[in-house]
């Protein structure tokens, strides 16, 4: 039975959140049993919610990919050039907005921005149905991109909030597959839904794509209004008086993170712009940015034609939306092992590093089959390619997360690594050109590269942290190889 001190039932929020905080209670005492029920219900309540709204973000990101297939480049009159600028300027409008929407989820809190957030990008998702021209079609890409900056890291941070460190892997690595979940389950949907472009006709199939999944955005931003819970103090939905928990399971659950992690008690201190130019300019952030940047671009541009270079292997277009989902559902199911094998293990760095291995082997394999006439070979290592080229970054995020020293140094980071993510896309975005189609020797090859850039960064970074702590151990006096601090303020770093 753990015991800790009990918050009083007359204190606010920003009290309770405060490590000033104290009661003449005595000790709180719960048992594992009371705690498991209430990482449950967690689960049932903040994470299934985010994990819808990470689920329909990306189908609205995505779908483009599947419009392709629909003829949508000659239907507006662009070619594929200008089609990769516009998916730039939608990473662009996320990357310049991303570390200022975290600085807005600090001020009104977590809750009210995501809310909004969700809604507006299913707002431009449904309306970008009605683009005509390359005018029209810039503009809804980068308005996509500013309507979804920020929901990631926002999210990631909500998630740290309410969750001990070390349940975030497995966490984190659930919430991603909301992600993956929507790739695996676009193509499917395109196959479904594409075919209303003949059935009914008034509009093109990529069309009905994008109205059909707009609309269950705008559904999902509903539900995150209603029933997210507001902070692990109280939480509890904003509008509906409906409860989640007890007071004693919220007494649980504001003491649990605390007394895992006292930094979590300053969770309501605003954050400031100092703290906001000292997470930029700490340099162990940065190669996690490297890394993400690094492995994210082959999968934005593995993502954004995934579709279409699956149909230029001579299959129907129904067939390769239907196919290019089976990347999707290995990707999930890769986020999750590695995610629990992280947990379970509680290394991160090594676990990815494993991850990133593969991703070159497959990356290698699948650029030298993409000449081969057997059309079933380089479906199964796109398949590989795209299953395990994206899978960890989850874990690269859990992985910063834990090494960050406070609840508002790791907000900015997180923004930061979303950022690096968004910018791998943006990257990516430009690898696959029109003159380089359809074999993209030259774009695969590039892919390649950044794979090895990605693990070479990886390794780089699990050894300055290995050393780090091994010099401050030695500095304390503790055993060799115990987990040591950080020279500047005692901060254990995580491997």
């Amino acid at each position: 039975m753990a015991a800790y001190p009990s918050p009083s039932p007359s204190l606010e929020k920003d009290e309770l959140d405060s490590p000033s905080a104290s009661s003449s209670d005595g000790l709180f005492t719960y048992t594992a049993e009371e705690e498991r029920r209430v990482y449950w219900k967690l689960n049932a309540s903040v994470l299934s919610l985010l994990f819808l709204g990470f689920y329909v973000f990306q189908l609205e990101r995505g779908n483009i990919s599947n419009a392709l297939t629909d003829g949508f480049l000659a239907k507006i009159g662009i070619t594929q050039d200008q089609f990769n600028n516009g998916q730039s300027l939608l990473y662009i409008g996320i990357i310049l907005l991303e570390v200022p929407s975290n600085y807005i989820l600090q001020w009104i809190g977590p809750r009210i921005w995501i809310s909004f957030q969700v809604l507006a990008f299913g707002l431009v998702a449904t309306f970008q149905a009605f683009q005509y021209d390359y005018s029209t079609f810039l503009t809804t890409r980068i308005l996509l991109g500013v309507a979804e900056c920020g929901f990631i890291p926002g999210a990631l941070y909500t998630l740290s909030t309410f969750y001990k460190r070390g349940e975030l892997a497995t966490v984190t690595a659930v919430f991603f597959l909301g992600n993956s979940l929507a790739g695996a389950t676009s193509g499917l949907l395109a196959y479904g839904i594409l075919p209303l472009g003949t059935t009914h006709p008034r509009y093109y199939g990529w069309q009905w794509l994008m109205l059909i999944e707009g609309s269950m955005a705008c559904c999902v931003a509903l539900l995150i209004i209603c029933f997210l819970p507001g902070s692990p103090s109280r939480p509890r939905p904003l509008f509906l008086p409906i409860r989640y928990f007890s007071d004693r399971e919220e007494q649980i659950i504001a003491r649990r993170v605390v007394s895992d992690d006292a930094a979590k008690a300053a969770t309501s201190r605003r954050l400031t712009v100092k703290e906001v130019f000292g997470t930029l300019g700490n340099w162990r952030i940065w190669p996690h940015v490297i890394m993400a940047i690094a492995y994210i671009a082959p999968t934005g541009a593995m993502g954004t034609y995934g579709p279409t270079i699956i149909r230029s292997f001579n299959f129907d277009t129904l067939t390769a939306n239907a196919l290019s989902s089976v990347a999707g559902w290995a990707a999930l199911v890769m986020t999750f092992v590695y995610g629990f094998a992280s947990d379970r293990t509680q290394l991160r760095g090594p676990i990815i590093l494993i991850g990133l291995t593969l991703a070159l082997v497959f990356w290698i394999g699948f650029q030298q089959t993409s000449t081969s006439s057997d059309r079933w070979l380089k479906y199964a290592m796109q398949v590989l390619t795209q299953g395990f080229v994206s899978s960890y970054h989850p874990l690269n995020a859990t992985w910063l997360s834990l090494n960050c020293r406070t609840p508002q140094e790791r907000s900015i980071a997180m923004a930061m690594i979303i950022m690096a993510a968004n910018g791998g896309a943006l990257v990516g975005s430009q690898l696959l050109r029109g003159d380089d189609s359809p074999l993209y020797p030259r774009g695969f090859k590039v892919c390649v590269g950044l794979v090895a850039i990605a693990l070479a960064t990886g390794v780089a970074q699990h050894v300055q942290y290995r050393l780090s702590n091994r010099r401050l151990a030695r500095r304390a006096g503790l055993e060799e190889g115990l987990e040591g601090v950080t020279e500047e303020k005692g901060f254990r770093h995580t491997l």
